[in-house]
């Protein structure tokens, strides 16, 4: 009995050893902010953002992903190449955190596994929920109230597996926002711009916001049954 006990346990290790399934690990990086205050560019890390994702590794091309990201949000005016955004001396700081669920689609065959170091450039497709502070009432007299929403993530990553157990992840993710409210630029496009000739080009409902993130990203694999790989 206890030979085969201790088979059974050579076994499940070995199993672990030539091949992963899963990856749970962090990501670093910085974020930034679009919308109707400060600079324009989409990717601009310009504030700390981190969190964990978890990866699931269907096939060699395809996994899938969730994560939970916490990002600061900064952006003034006084930053933007705009010469009349220069003009008003507005700008805001908030935290986004968000959930995030989605696919990698990898570009190459990527195959974890003892013998072979896998690496691929990948396409991000992704849904997030996210929670920030939204301003309500009048530039004269406001409070902040949580809000949530929802946007639509996609971006480009590139992996590569640095030991038996590690890969490092180079990502860029940009998200589009189904709100204009991350800004709070409804108070200064009716007060400070309401006489502007450009003030509809501001707090446009039609137009909104952006936010985006771009860092590193740290995993941990295990748990890939045998037949996902072929010994090279």
């Amino acid at each position: 009995m206890r030979k085969t006990i201790l088979f059974l346990v050579f076994i499940w290790f070995a199993n672990l050893s030539v091949a992963q399934l899963h990856e749970v690990g962090i990501s670093v990086g910085g974020s930034n902010y679009v919308g109707d205050i400060g600079p324009t560019t989409v990717i601009r890390p310009n504030a700390p953002a981190y969190g964990l994702i978890y990866k699931y590794n269907r096939n060699p091309r395809i996994s899938y992903r969730a994560s939970l990201t916490s990002m600061k949000m900064i952006a003034h005016n006084s930053e933007s190449q705009n010469e009349i955004r220069q003009q008003f001396d507005v700008g805001f700081n908030k935290t986004i955190t968000e959930f995030t669920g989605g696919i990698d689609f990898n570009f190459l065959n990527y195959e974890i596994s003892h013998w072979k170091r896998a690496r691929s450039v990948y396409l991000i497709l992704e849904l997030a929920i996210f929670h920030f502070k939204k301003a309500v009432g009048t530039a004269e007299d406001y409070t902040y109230k949580s809000q949530i929403s929802t946007a639509l993530p996609f971006g480009v990553g590139y992996k590569t597996q640095i030991s038996d157990r590690l890969v490092l992840g180079l990502e860029a993710r940009i998200r589009f926002t189904f709100t204009d409210d991350i800004d709070d630029g409804q108070f200064y496009k009716d007060g400070v711009l309401k006489d502007h000739p450009e003030n509809a080009k501001f707090n446009d409902p039609s137009t909104n916001d952006w936010y985006s993130f771009a860092g590193l990203t740290l995993t941990y694999t295990f748990g890939r049954p045998l037949s996902y790989t072929t010994r090279r």
